[in-house]
């Protein structure tokens, strides 16, 4: 496929860059604030990955369904979520979408972002299930499941695929490929350097992504997929190429990795190549840089604010929710 008639306008650019930039600092913002004990929940930081968690929701609509992951600040600000919200809920807050109960997994309703489930890989049926329910009730809607190439080794990975493409569900599987699972690289589990070839097996549609810190050719690559699928084309799958920066989570001292190659994938900065290619395009400048960098420091100030003044859930409804 061709990425004629997909290029990113300059509100979509400057949308989609303002995501970015509002996503590494509220996962800055989230870390500090667990250090302060401020917040129970850890962060599991996605530095260095923001245009693909971004690119893969900003341009979807409100009716749009997505799956996002624990790393998944990026794809729930790009489709809409608050800051405010995602901080109540990671300090467990009665005022949080799930009254206390999610921590580290974000959802909305409202928003059609679906629950974040606890194993790694078990969400695909969930994708095909929302996908199933648009195509039966004649919606105008796709379904975006978003997943790191670990979660492909699960069993769960390829009766989604065959479904999905058996059915013509409107599913788009965006897989995120940084380099790593957890605290292994990804080649010591998978056979394949790629993990879009593997859709061939199910005669889908695909496409990699092979620089996922170009956050124009990200944005391209997911209008195409949307028309696509929109257009009742059937499932497709794309793989976005990218680095993970920062640890698998906190605390993560990096010891299978090389330190090197971390400082030289850091170069490759998504929100510093945005800047450059911006500039060149005359569409920002560094005045514009700094007012949305200020803009985002007031959203979060005032989350922190929200956050600092909204009460916990009464202790004795603590148990209600469990299953005993």
């Amino acid at each position: 496929m061709v990425e004629n008639g997909f290029e990113l306008t300059k509100n979509e650019a400057l949308s989609l860059y303002f995501n970015m930039v509002l996503t590494r600092m509220t996962e800055d913002k989230h870390e500090e604030m667990f250090r302060e004990q401020l917040v129970p929940v850890y962060a599991h930081k996605g530095t260095g990955q923001e245009a693909v968690g971004c690119g893969i929701s900003t341009f979807l609509r409100r009716e749009d369904y997505l799956l996002g992951t624990h790393r998944g600040v990026a794809e729930f600000i790009g489709k809409g979520l608050s800051v405010e919200d995602i901080f109540l809920e990671y300090g467990g807050r009665a005022k949080a979408i799930s009254g206390g109960w999610a921590g580290l997994h974000l959802h909305s309703p409202s928003l059609n972002i679906l629950p974040l489930l606890g194993g790694l890989g078990t969400d695909f049926s969930l994708g095909v299930g929302a996908g199933i329910t648009i195509r039966n009730r004649g919606l105008d809607a796709v379904v975006v499941e978003y997943f790191g190439e670990g979660a492909c080794e699960q069993v769960d990975f390829h009766g989604a695929m065959n479904m999905a493409m058996l059915f013509q569900i409107p599913v788009i599987f965006c897989c995120c490929t940084n380099q790593f699972v957890e605290l292994h690289h990804y080649r010591e589990t998978t056979c394949t350097a790629d993990i879009a070839t593997r859709a061939d097996g199910y005669c889908m549609a695909w496409k990699i992504v092979e620089d996922g810190n170009d956050m124009f050719a990200v944005g391209r690559s997911m209008k195409e997929a949307l028309a696509y699928v929109r257009g009742g084309k059937g499932p497709y799958f794309i793989e976005f190429k990218t680095y993970r920066v920062a640890g698998h989570h906190m605390g993560d001292q990096g010891a299978y990795r090389d330190a090197n190659e971390v400082e030289e994938a850091a170069k490759n900065d998504p929100i510093l190549n945005t800047q450059k290619a911006l500039s060149e395009k005359n569409w920002a400048g560094d005045k514009d840089f700094d007012r949305i960098e200020g803009d985002c420091r007031q959203i979060i100030e005032e989350a922190v604010e929200a956050l600092k003044r909204s009460p916990l859930p009464d202790s004795e409804k603590a148990m209600t929710k469990v299953i005993n």
